[in-house]
């Protein structure tokens, strides 16, 4: 099996799923030993602390203030992928991130599975499998788009100038899906596996505090943030009638 195959993206930007799943390259039906496998492992760990599951460019203001809270998901395994969001900043017009967000594809699993953009990101879609992967988004997605089908090795991005909710699959491996849901403004959080999140460098003002998440009902609640404080808002989700 050739070395060479675990290249950059799979060493930075993956998040594998650390449940014991054996490292398995369909391609060539071959399977890590147990040293590589612990070597990788150790790496993966690392790399996994610099995923991120938010891209955005919060404008630097003074005696800004912040969100935060927990998210509680019903039902779930997990807290975790939620996103909490702010509707409406001002004229909700801000400048988009210069740097691009990142979906990597790994172990035919989207990785990260959710993630929150601001509006004019340019998403990656690079191919860490040992596999052929296809890209593509349903007709009901707010952006939508079909990268093809493309090997381990290659990048493909896409500009997400859209506002929403844009599902991801895989025409090769109809178990994949993941989530890019893009936002107006740069106020927004993904939560992590405790339900944790964070929003800070919030102008003082009153906002309506939204949620998303991919199976439960999104709730609002109406926050007033206070020059350089922070304000606590939890949430419970439930499922969808």
């Amino acid at each position: 099996m050739k070395k060479n195959v675990m290249n950059f993206f799979v060493l930075f930007f993956i998040v594998f799923t650390l449940n014991a799943v054996p490292l398995v390259y369909a391609e060539e039906g071959e399977t890590l030993s147990a040293e590589e496998a612990a070597a990788l492992q150790k790496k993966l760990s690392a790399a996994q602390l610099e995923l991120k599951k938010a891209v955005k460019n919060v404008p630097e203001i003074e005696n800004a203030g912040t969100i935060k809270g927990v998210v509680t998901c019903a039902r779930s395994r997990t807290n975790a992928d939620a996103i909490v969001f702010i509707e409406k900043v001002g004229d909700n017009v801000f400048d988009p991130p210069k740097e691009h967000a990142v979906v990597d594809q790994l172990n035919l699993t989207y990785v990260p599975h959710v993630i929150a953009i601001q509006k004019g990101t340019v998403v990656d879609f690079p191919n860490s499998d040992a596999v052929r992967h296809n890209v593509f988004s349903p007709p009901t997605a707010a952006m939508q788009f079909n990268l093809g089908t493309y090997p381990a090795g290659v990048v493909k991005e896409v500009l997400f100038d859209v506002v929403g909710e844009t599902p991801l699959l895989c025409n090769v491996h109809a178990e994949m899906s993941g989530f890019v849901v893009s936002f107006e403004n740069p106020y927004f959080a993904v939560t992590d596996d405790a339900g944790n999140y964070s929003i800070e460098g919030v102008p003082p003002g009153k906002y309506v505090l939204k949620t998303w998440h991919e199976r439960l009902m999104s709730l609002s609640k109406e926050v007033v943030v206070e020059e350089g404080k922070t304000v606590n808002v939890n949430f419970e989700l439930k499922r969808r009638r």
